[in-house]
């Protein structure tokens, strides 16, 4: 992410992919250590794109529906997605993405970093949410190709988000939306939230249906399914 950052300030080119197979300070959401293990594919992808911060969001969810099926047309994969920007396997998680942006000099447009980390081979143990790796559930999928694919999805799927707006990704997100209609706990700045998990609103925003009522929920984690 640091690396990319800094090409991204020096005019690199749309779609400019950094990937690292080993990360000294690997980063996650809310400041957290991310752990990238031998073997694991760790990658930034940059994009710049003139759009509100609202919009800018949406791309986490962006993302991740595309990752998803770049790693399916490799192999079919029971994948689904964690609000706001998790992938799991088995109900573990397997991947995550890490959205940054970055206001440019001079331009109108942000860049966009999508940072994503995929436990190919290894996985942490002593973590809040349970996770895997693909090998650990007994699925080999080949390093290079996967970061080939992951590039050439993200480009398609931020065309398509792009000129035909977010609708459509919402709709494939939801199509694999883990935990969709079921009790759901949050965490929303330290206060609890509990309800039914609705799916995600037209600007990606959880949806949660409490006993009083629904409830729209831009920022907090997901503590339990």
């Amino acid at each position: 992410m640091d690396e990319a950052q800094a090409l991204a300030l020096q005019g690199a080119e749309e779609g400019t992919v950094v990937v690292a197979k080993h990360q000294s300070a690997g980063r996650g959401r809310r400041g957290r250590i991310w752990e990238a293990a031998e073997g694991n594919i760790s990658l930034t992808y940059i994009t710049y794109q003139e759009c509100s911060p609202g919009q800018g969001s949406q791309l986490s969810l962006v993302a991740c529906v595309a990752i998803a099926e770049a790693l399916r047309v490799l192999q079919t994969l029971p994948l689904l997605y964690k609000w706001p920007n998790d992938l799991l396997l088995k109900g573990k998680k397997v991947g995550g993405l890490l959205l940054e942006c970055l206001s440019l000099p001079n331009s109108c447009k942000t860049a966009y970093l999508i940072g994503c980390g995929l436990n190919l081979k290894q996985h942490p143990h002593t973590v809040r949410y349970p996770t895997t790796s693909f090998h650990a559930e007994g699925i080999d999928l080949p390093y290079e190709s996967c970061v080939e694919a992951i590039a050439f999805s993200l480009q398609e799927y931020l065309t398509l988000w792009k000129n035909e707006g977010f609708s459509l990704i919402r709709d494939l997100w939801m199509e694999s939306a883990m935990g969709l209609g079921t009790p759901l706990s949050l965490d929303v700045e330290g206060i609890p939230q509990t309800g039914i998990f609705c799916g995600i609103n037209e600007e990606g925003a959880l949806l949660l249906k409490t006993s009083l009522n629904e409830n729209v929920l831009v920022n907090g984690e997901i503590r339990a399914l």
